[in-house]
């Protein structure tokens, strides 16, 4: 099983809003590919909350089958559309951490 955890400084955009009006849209469509991909388990995304300069804005915890079923993951289409669609265009940083359990 491996868990995928992701995270983003995202900055106001001026076709996808502020970011207030970004953070909901990318959990709703991130959350909405739960049973739209194969191997992907489980996806959760949450907003932070707390105010330090090193803090993220949102995180993505999601739990896939296999190495394969996250990498089929990360290119399926469905997770492209929204990944090249909104995601990569509003966050300014990412980090990312993959681990099998």
């Amino acid at each position: 099983m491996i868990k995928h955890i992701v995270m983003w400084k995202v900055a106001d955009h001026e076709v996808h809003g502020t970011k207030q009006e970004i953070l909901p849209k990318i959990k709703e469509r991130l959350e909405g590919l739960k049973g739209q991909i194969p191997g992907l388990i489980e996806i959760e995304v949450g907003f932070n909350f707390n105010s330090a300069d090193v803090a993220y804005d949102v995180a993505l915890y999601s739990v896939l089958e296999s190495k394969e079923a996250l990498e089929g993951y990360q290119h399926h289409p469905k997770h492209l559309e929204i990944a090249d669609g909104l995601v990569r265009q509003v966050a300014v940083q990412r980090v990312v951490v993959d681990y099998e359990i």
